[in-house]
């Protein structure tokens, strides 16, 4: 796995919290949210109090931002799948070849997305989605993921099951559908090369975890 060659330029720290650890961060995620999928991406999502925000969002999720120099460039909340969860509770209908597990060794991943001018941030938002679950002893990361998103995992050595064919999840403001697909990424139990190698990257920024999924500590490269 080759880096981008804005990774080894940019500065960026990674903060795990959750809506209690840090309310104000949250409302930070929240507004990078609003911006990058309902103003940017047009996609039609709840609003509350002027941010988006849904039902998912509350006690149950953990949540990870990615900052450069301060400034939120990207996210993804995590659930635990014994909780209710996204993907399981809106989309149903996607599981039709192997149902969505309720386990809390598997992990939803919603909500995920860097900010435009950052796209080669989500291989460290993945690196981190990889950390989680293996800290967290998960079998596996649930995902409802557009089709390009699943191409770019199985490109950086993240194998994919699906749970159905793909459907239309949803629909833009000029709408235009939003086709998407429901399945998980299976955590092997031996990290080939290109896993570690995604690994690595988190040891490449400032972590700070506040919900105490990484460790104890506060860990930087």
């Amino acid at each position: 796995m080759q880096l981008e060659p804005e990774d080894m330029t940019e500065s960026y720290q990674a903060v795990m919290f959750t809506l209690r650890s840090n309310p104000d961060l949250a409302r930070g995620v929240f507004a990078f949210r609003t911006r990058l999928f309902v103003e940017e991406l047009g996609w039609s999502l709840p609003i509350e109090d002027g941010v988006e925000r849904d039902r998912f969002d509350n006690a149950n999720a953990a949540y990870c931002a990615l900052l450069d120099r301060g400034e939120i460039v990207g996210c993804f909340r995590a659930i635990r799948c014994d909780f209710p969860y996204l993907a399981k509770t809106v989309f149903p209908r996607l599981a039709t070849a192997k149902s969505y597990p309720v386990a809390a060794n598997a992990i939803e991943i919603s909500r995920f997305g860097v900010a435009t001018g950052y796209a080669a941030a989500s291989i460290r938002l993945y690196s981190l989605m990889l950390r989680l679950a293996l800290d967290q002893n998960a079998r596996s990361l649930v995902a409802i993921a557009e089709l390009s998103h699943e191409r770019l995992l199985n490109r950086i050595g993240l194998s994919t099951v699906r749970y159905g064919p793909p459907h239309i999840v949803g629909f833009k403001d000029d709408g235009t559908w939003i086709l998407a697909v429901a399945g998980e990424i299976p955590i092997p139990r031996e990290m080939p090369q290109r896993l570690r190698e995604l690994l690595q990257l988190t040891q490449q920024m400032e972590l700070i975890d506040e919900t105490l999924v990484f460790g104890r500590q506060r860990l930087s490269a």
